[in-house]
């Protein structure tokens, strides 16, 4: 809802208001933004007057005798006339260093999609306030999108340039974002491969905190989603404020307050090495920021972007339409395989009853290795006599989907489409070229380069019953050439180009976002792409923590999560399949592990999970989610419910010698209804149990040794199953008591063992005594 009276403008969402108020001098600001009003009636206690100068200001218009640009709470922002923050645009021209823009005219109207970039669709109302510079003919047009029964508003910036003399852009922020401490603190995310998606949090101080990415794509070293969260805010209550930018290149975000405290939040594509011409009657747009106010902690902040993200960001024909299982052969072979050993797997991963067969690098060119043929998408044959078609039959045959891997923005210098086209990759054309993974980027700003990747991987999709594509992205732009000065940018448009055009002629292939495990995460891919491999480290205990990360902004039926071999080959950790489960059920799941070297005891207990998950998909991919104890170093809880149904993860770090009493509580029960709640049996392996086999076998076991290897692949020990009705009021305060953790004393299926990095999963749903439970 979007309503105007006089010089005042309100923006509402479902549950939160903006009021928006032009001056006596023309400046626009924001002047409140919290729960939501739905009258422009009583608001003038909201509004800021400026009597005096604060401190040594500038002061703005002789007739305003206290007013300050560096005071005000402004929506756009330029350099000089006193304002001393950082700016949300700097323009230039041969006759102006400094510009001041003032309000023109705003009008309301029903939104329209950008040409070039991504955008949410669905839009309910969109306010476009017109900015003028007072000697030229500039403008800036702020252009703010209401959603419907969403919590989410969006945003975007237009500069215009109706001069004759040449406009030179070099930052527009599409978002400016006003606001008074809270005693805040910011979250956001770093990382690198294989620890993606990392929190970090600290306190707001007095200057400023850049989170950006110069590597030509969002990348792993910092997501563009953050948040504000007031000093005394939680999961579940308080104010919490969360941003993020629908881009896919540099972006640039950052935080600044001054020494009275006053913030200035800023959501903008990445200023380094930009700089935008505008001739007479150009324009340049910004890409689309978002941002969400909840007054009810961090959850409801991350419910209400996940909502948003799979109602109006992810492709159409995946909204609400569950996921298959994948299985993916990577693991198991690397690029060693052929058409037999392929078969072999496509038949027992079927018999597990997985339901699509992604068969991942190798299968093209002289692809032996990772030193050549990428960018030679003709298949192998070599490897695969019959071919991609015959895999995707033989996947049919055995009741799966059949998937392909391809990274269609790389090539290796040894190839034949390097050899071809030497000047389809970006380069500088002055020094040597930097190689990452052996490989070299396309230059996807060329249109003949667009063609070719549209073509490409087209051709490959036509080619058999192929119903999945994993796009994979490996190293970042490092030799480039910024001759028009937006290089960067028109990489990404013509990215977004070729994904536009591929999504256009097959709308039901369900796409994969990769980028050497998580790097370029971000909504501009997932306009595109339903879902994204979060990383390539599949250690259960570091994907706890990646997957908190990812969840605190999107939802999980965007992250894709995989069961990997027991001994995790980024850490070298040893944690059960079980373990890997509980982890990886928390959105859409895949195995990624040899299933040749699984014993028969591990194929049921994989078997058994799948059943499971089936059972439940619905929940875990589009279930509301929750999580508690961020970044702290202890047991950790996370919850997904969806129609009365309530899956809880329970994620242990390092095993204690005096282990607390464990309780299991949930959130959004209701306090009179009565619940059953259950955990999910884990098979314990024996060798977990060390040298204490001996204490019930009636002869001596190495507990290294052969013997007792053999027979863990026919036996294991079962979990305690921890069961019981119980009133909702006690399950969302004290919660069940669980069984006593193991302390060292003794074990029996009362006994809960979970050992360092160990993990229960706990099924909650109201409870029908008329159903055998």
């Amino acid at each position: 809802m979007i309503l105007q009276k006089d010089n005042h403008f309100l923006l509402s969402s479902k549950d939160t208001s903006l009021l928006i108020h032009v001056n006596e001098v023309k400046k626009v600001s924001l002047e409140y933004l919290g729960k939501r009003i739905d009258s422009l009636d009583y608001i003038d206690g909201v509004i800021r007057s400026y009597p005096y100068l604060q401190g040594s200001e500038i002061l703005y218009d002789k007739e305003k005798t206290g007013y300050s640009l560096n005071q005000a709470k402004l929506l756009f922002s330029t350099l000089g006339k006193g304002d001393f923050f950082s700016p949300s645009c700097l323009l230039k021209s041969d006759s102006l260093s400094v510009f001041d823009f003032c309000f023109d005219h705003a009008e309301i109207k029903t939104p329209e999609t950008l040409d070039s970039l991504p955008c949410p669709d669905g839009g309910e109302e969109e306010l476009i306030i017109t900015l003028k510079e007072k000697e030229k003919n500039i403008f800036v047009d702020l252009c703010f999108t209401t959603y419907q029964d969403e919590n989410v508003i969006s945003c975007f910036q237009r500069v215009r340039n109706e001069e004759k003399e040449a406009l030179i852009v070099n930052k527009l922020a599409s978002l400016q974002i006003p606001l008074i401490n809270e005693g805040y603190e910011l979250y956001s995310t770093y990382g690198c491969w294989s620890g993606e998606l990392s929190v970090q949090h600290e306190k707001v101080t007095r200057g400023k905190k850049v989170m950006e990415s110069l590597c030509g794509w969002s990348s792993a070293r910092h997501n563009p989603f953050f948040f504000l969260k007031s000093e005394n805010a939680t999961f579940d209550e308080g104010h919490v404020i969360g941003f993020n930018l629908m881009y896919s290149g540099n972006f640039e975000n950052s935080v600044e307050m001054d020494a009275f405290e006053n913030i200035r939040v800023q959501v903008s594509l990445s200023p380094f090495s930009f700089e935008k011409r505008l001739e007479e009657h150009e324009c340049f747009i910004t890409p689309v920021a978002l941002f969400s106010n909840s007054q009810n902690g961090v959850n409801k902040m991350s419910q209400d972007f996940h909502s948003f993200i799979n109602r109006h960001i992810i492709p159409k024909e995946f909204r609400g339409k569950d996921r298959p299982i994948a299985y993916n052969n990577w693991e198991a072979t690397n690029f060693d395989f052929n058409q037999g050993k392929i078969n072999s797997l496509i038949k027992k991963a079927s018999e597990l009853g997985i339901e699509l067969f992604v068969l991942d690098d190798g299968w093209f060119g002289e692809r032996n290795d990772d030193t050549k043929g990428l960018g030679d998408w003709n298949v192998n044959e070599k490897k695969l006599p019959k071919g991609l078609k015959g895999l995707a039959e033989s996947a049919k045959k055995h009741g799966m989907q059949f998937g392909i891997w391809m990274e269609p923005e790389m090539v290796n210098p040894n190839s034949n489409l390097y050899q071809n086209h030497p000047d389809w990759v970006i380069h500088d054309s002055v020094h040597t070229l930097s190689e990452g993974r052996n490989q070299l980027v396309l230059n996807l700003a060329k249109k003949e380069v667009q063609d070719f990747v549209v073509e490409s991987v087209c051709s490959v999709l036509e080619s058999a019953d192929i119903s999945y594509l994993k796009w994979d992205c490996n190293r970042a732009i490092s030799d480039f050439k910024n001759e028009d000065g937006t290089f960067f940018f028109s990489y990404i448009e013509g990215l977004y180009s070729a994904l536009r055009r591929i999504r256009e002629r097959h709308p039901n292939v369900l796409m994969e976002n990769c980028a050497s495990g998580g790097n370029r995460f971000d909504l501009g891919m997932l306009s595109f792409f339903p879902q994204s491999w979060q990383s390539d480290d599949t250690d259960s205990y570091q994907r706890t923590m990646i997957q908190e990360g990812g969840s605190l902004g999107y939802p999980l039926s965007t992250l894709s999560n995989h069961v990997a071999c027991k001994v995790s080959k980024t850490r070298l950790r040893n944690t059960s399949l079980d373990t890997k489960f509980d982890v990886a059920c928390f959105g859409v799941l895949g195995y990624e592990l040899d299933l040749d070297d699984l014993s028969k005891l591990e194929m049921k207990i994989i078997k058994s999970q799948i059943e499971f998950y089936k059972k439940y998909r619905s929940v875990f991919q589009w279930g509301t989610f929750s999580q508690s104890n961020l970044l702290e170093n202890k047991e950790k809880q996370v919850q997904v419910e969806k129609d009365g149904v309530f899956l809880i993860g329970k994620y242990q770090t390092l095993q204690s010698a005096y282990p607390k009493e464990k309780r299991l509580t949930v959130k959004g029960v209701e306090d009179t209804k009565l619940y059953q709640y259950t955990t999910r049996q884990h098979s314990i392996p024996l060798q977990s149990f060390g040298s204490l086999v001996n204490y019930v076998t009636p002869v001596h076991i190495n507990p290294d040794g052969t013997l007792l290897n053999i027979i863990s692949h026919h036996m294991d020990m079962k979990s305690e199953i921890d069961t019981g009705i119980l009133p909702g009021a006690i399950l969302s305060s004290q919660g069940a008591c669980l069984s006593q953790e193991w302390s060292g004393v003794g074990y029996d299926d009362r006994v809960m063992k979970l050992g360092d990095f160990g993990t229960r999963l706990y099924l909650v749903q109201i409870y029908d005594p008329s159903i055998s439970q």
